[in-house]
C-alpha cells in the first residue's frame, strides 16, 4: 500500500484535463459549498474480478437542495448602537469616542449585559423543567418577548414537539 503511494508520487502530478475544475464556491449558514466539474472517469477492474461489456454508469449527486432562509430584518438603530457599543464601552482615552458617546455606550453595554445575564437565567430555569419560574423571571425583568419565547417553549416542550428556534 505504501509503495504503490509512493509510486504515485513518484509518477508525478495528474495532468490538467484528468483534475476536477472548480466552477463556483458560496457560502451558506451551514458553510462552504462548491461545485466542480469532473471529469470522465474510467473504471479499472480489479485482477480477477470478472467485468461484464455494458457501460458502467456513475449517479452523480445534484447540488442538495438548500432552504432558502427568509431574509432578516436589520434595524438600522439597533447596528448603530451597537457598533457604538463596541467601539466606545471600553475605549481607551485615546479613542476616537465622545464623553457622552462613552456614556452612551456604557449604558448599552450594560443593558446587554442584563439581557445576556436574564437570558442565562432563564435558561437554566427552563433546563430545570421550571417553566413557570422562567416565565416569571422574565417578566419580572420587564422582557415580554423572553417571557412569550419560553412560555411557547414550555407549551411546545409539554406537547413533545420540538419548539420553534428565533433569532
Amino acid at each position: 500500500m505504501i509503495l504503490a503511494l509512493l509510486l504515485g508520487l513518484v509518477a508525478g502530478p495528474v495532468p490538467q484535463s484528468e483534475q476536477a475544475l472548480l466552477r463556483s464556491c458560496e457560502m451558506t449558514v451551514e458553510g462552504w459549498i462548491c461545485v466542480y466539474r469532473i471529469p470522465p472517469i474510467t473504471a479499472v477492474p480489479e485482477p480477477g474480478s470478472v467485468v461484464t461489456n455494458r457501460t458502467l454508469e456513475m449517479e452523480m449527486a445534484g447540488p442538495p437542495a438548500v432552504a432558502v432562509p427568509a431574509p432578516v430584518v436589520v434595524d438600522p438603530a439597533a447596528v448603530e448602537a451597537n457598533r457604538l457599543m463596541l467601539r466606545c464601552a471600553e475605549a481607551s482615552w485615546l479613542s476616537l469616542c465622545t464623553p457622552g458617546d462613552r456614556r452612551q455606550a456604557r449604558l448599552l453595554k450594560d443593558a446587554a449585559d442584563r439581557r445576556a445575564a436574564l437570558q442565562h437565567e432563564v435558561g437554566r430555569l427552563l433546563g430545570e423543567q421550571q417553566c413557570d419560574a422562567a416565565v416569571r423571571t422574565a417578566l419580572r425583568a420587564g422582557d415580554l418577548a423572553m417571557a412569550r419565547e419560553a412560555r411557547d417553549f414550555c407549551q411546545v416542550g409539554a406537547a413533545g414537539a420540538t419548539p420553534p428556534v428565533s433569532q
